[in-house]
């Protein structure tokens, strides 16, 4: 089972770009998960159009906060601070501004890993942007593995989801 979501925001792809590479709007989207940033890096710092561009994110999060909220097989590894290491390698961009990301987000206290590809494009009318996820995830939990990844992969399109849509806000103020 994997996982596909597509959304539209109403800003070019550049600028959909460099709110999701900005520190400040990740901060902004760890807030609203209840969550913190304990690492963040842009490599380039200052990235042109032309740059190919790697982002880690590190993230934790209280696992009692989120436990109830997950189902009863996955809530026994959810003790503690919840580490959720991100790293994303990005394209440079195309004429139109297009860029694609390759993406994998490991969560080790649950052995899961997931890869997503993300893609951001202009829309038809040039607009805004549509940007679409896909991607799977695997738990190496043996016997319960599969059960979570296949629990799991529906919420993490669900917060990629749930992440442009604050983007679309964060950008309304910055």
């Amino acid at each position: 089972m994997a996982f596909s979501e597509s959304t539209t925001v109403s800003y070019p792809p550049q600028r959909v770009f460099e709110g999701l590479i900005s520190e400040n709007f990740q901060i902004y989207f760890a807030d609203s998960l209840r969550a913190r940033i304990d690492k963040f890096q842009v490599e380039p710092a200052q990235p042109a159009a032309s740059d190919t561009v790697s982002v880690t994110i590190h993230r934790s999060l209280d696992g009692e906060q989120v436990a109830d909220r997950l189902p009863s097989a996955v809530q026994r590894f959810v003790k503690g601070r919840v580490n959720i290491e991100q790293s994303e390698a990005w394209s440079a961009a195309a004429g139109d501004g297009s860029r694609d990301a390759n993406a994998t987000i490991k969560v080790p206290i649950a052995k899961a890993t997931g890869t997503a590809t993300m893609k951001l494009h202009p829309t038809a009318d040039g607009t805004g942007t549509v940007v679409e996820v896909s991607g799977s995830l695997k738990s190496s939990i043996p016997v319960m593995g599969s059960k979570i990844a296949k629990m799991a992969e529906p919420q993490v399109g669900r917060v990629l989801t749930e992440m442009t849509k604050k983007l679309e806000t964060w950008l309304q103020d910055h």
